[in-house]
């Protein structure tokens, strides 16, 4: 008899924290809903003048590199000086997750082509070359 009261005590506990929970999570949710409800959605408006922002047409050379690095020394070495003599604007970033040294060619305000590795000068202009004129 007695393990049968000790049961109904049991159970009866477990129903009530069960029905507290479920109260809590009730009452949260009705908090929830007023907090949601009491915004003014008609306060929140859009700009009716949306400014463009300047198109920047530089051509640019964008490359990541680091210390230590061979090709990205070798690089910044052979072609930096006359890219920027013949009017591009070469920009050196951190790495960014991409093997380095890495390449992005920037043209009319537009990433139009990226490579990763330098092997030579040449190899490197040919495909700036090519980048330029599959662009044009």
């Amino acid at each position: 008899m007695s393990a049968k009261i000790f049961d109904v005590l049991i159970y009866s506990a477990a129903t009530v924290v069960i029905l507290a929970i479920i109260s809590g999570a009730t009452q949260a949710q009705r908090e929830y809903k007023e907090k949601v409800d009491s915004i003014n959605l008609i306060e929140v408006q859009e700009p009716l003048i949306i400014e463009e922002k300047e198109v920047d047409l530089t051509s640019e050379v964008i490359f990541t590199s680091q210390d230590g690095c061979p090709p990205c020394k070798a690089f910044e070495r052979e072609c930096v000086t006359p890219l920027r003599k013949a009017g591009w604007r070469v920009t050196k970033c951190s790495p960014d997750g991409r093997p380095t040294p890495s390449f992005d060619i920037k043209l009319g305000g537009q990433v139009v082509n990226s490579k990763t590795g330098y092997n030579s000068r040449s190899v490197f202009f040919r495909w700036l070359r090519k980048a330029v004129e599959a662009k044009r």
